[in-house]
This record gives structure tokens, sequence and C-alpha cells, in this order.
């Protein structure tokens, strides 16, 4: 800030005479108004700047917590972060760190982590969602809390139906599908995932699925599945997880 602006914006009578934050004495300054002189007071220290800084990085900090909320992420993975992953040299960092540097809505490039229980999948796209949401609209969401909520739809007393929940899901520009286990046994899921795949596909749109190896298989014995997981393949980069569960060693 120049002197001149400087003057201006912080004048203040002599009653004033020191910085409201660290109590400096002010700078006499004299300046010209209407060909008069005049004496006013500024501040001679940065602290306005530094109390506008830390009411923006406040600010900034209650819009994430607002994002979080709106993303579900649950309290366990509030301090996840992907620094923290990549100093545990957890699988797939690079790769995760270029997909977000790259990322784009409408490219439709999504990932598909594949791996057994506890090496660190969630965490990783926890950490993927969190570096994409100050600018993008991300979701967080369990394959059986999907489906609870599509099942629920069908409810006389329901206050929205199936084509609402997928218009809704549809809105964001990133969604993580946790735990993406279809019941084989039941049409009802299969054809949900199968509508749900089918638009992600169709509409570009960029996705997470997290899968156990021995799920896929299953799935795969069914032919509806067999084509969608076709799709998904074409659509995804997909990552293998080798490393053994993390909350074993750790116990």
């Amino acid at each position: 800030m120049d002197t001149a602006t400087n003057v201006i914006k912080n004048m203040s009578d002599k009653q004033d005479l020191t910085c409201l934050y660290c109590g400096k004495p002010k700078k006499a300054e004299i300046i010209t108004v209407l060909g008069m002189e005049k004496t006013v007071y500024c501040v001679d220290c940065d602290c306005y700047q530094k109390e506008q800084e830390r009411i923006k990085k406040e600010k900034f900090a209650e819009f994430l917590k607002g994002r979080f909320k709106q993303a579900n992420i649950g309290k366990r993975y509030e301090n996840i972060t992907l620094e923290k992953l990549i100093e545990l040299n957890t699988e797939h960092a690079s790769e995760v760190i270029k997909y977000i540097k790259d990322f784009k809505p409408e490219s439709g490039n999504g990932l598909h982590f594949v791996g057994t229980v506890g090496n660190g999948k969630t965490s990783l796209g926890h950490a993927i969602l969190k570096k994409l949401l100050p600018e993008w609209n991300c979701l967080y969401i369990t394959w059986s809390e999907f489906v609870n909520r599509c099942q629920m739809s069908k409810s006389f007393t329901s206050d929205e139906n199936l084509e609402q929940i997928l218009i809704w899901i549809a809105q964001f520009d990133f969604v993580m599908l946790d735990e993406f286990v279809i019941n084989i046994k039941s049409e009802f899921e299969i054809n949900l995932a199968c509508e749900l795949l089918d638009r992600w596909y169709r509409n570009n749109k960029c996705y997470l699925l997290i899968n156990n190896p021995c799920d896929i298989q299953d799935m795969l014995t069914i032919k509806k599945l067999e084509k969608m997981f076709d799709r998904i393949s074409e659509q995804t980069e997909k990552l293998i997880f080798e490393h053994k569960s993390y909350r074993r060693e750790n116990k």
C-alpha cells in the first residue's frame, strides 16, 4: 500500500494515536486537502493486513467445514490429508497427485481402487475429496447408504422418488462410491447399479469406485454387471492396492 493510500485509509484524530492491535504509536503525516494542510495519523505497522488475513482464513475454514459436511466426510477422516499419506508412503499417492492436478469434471475420467481391507483405499479417496472440495462439488457415499436411500424412496411416505435421487447424485462433480459390493441376489441392486453407472458413463461423470477383488469376482458372474464393469474399465484408471492392512500392523 503506498503512503498516500495508507494515510487516507487510516486517518484518525489525535485522540486515537496508537494501533488498535499492537499499540504502536501512529505516524503523523501532513496532507493537503483543498489547498489546506492537515495533519493526520496513520498506522506504521502491518497489523491491519494481518488481521484481515486471519479473518479470511477463518472464513475459509468455516467454508471448508460446510463443504466437508455436504460431502459426507466423516469425523474419522477430518484430519486425513494427502501430505500425511505421502509421508506414510501410501500406495498410488503419485497417481492421485496427477489425477488431482489434471482434474476436469467434464472429462469423465475416474479412478477404481481395488484391494483388500485396511490398506488405505478409503483414506486416499478422502484425501482426493479434500483437495477437490475448495473448488468442486464432491460427495462420499457407500453403496449400502445409496441403496438404502433408493429403497426408502419406494415408500409411500418418502419425500423423494428414485429418479430424484439419481438426479441428485448426478449434480456432483466427483463422487467417491465406497464399499461397492452389489448383492447379486437382489435384482433391484443389480438394476440400480447398472442404471447409475450407465448414467455416469453417458454423461462423462468423474467418480471413484472402491472394491475388494473377491467381490468383483462374484459380481462378474452376472451378465449385466459384466457389461457394467467393462464400461468402468474404459472410464477409470484401475489402481491395485497390495499392501497388507495398516490397521493390523498398528495393532
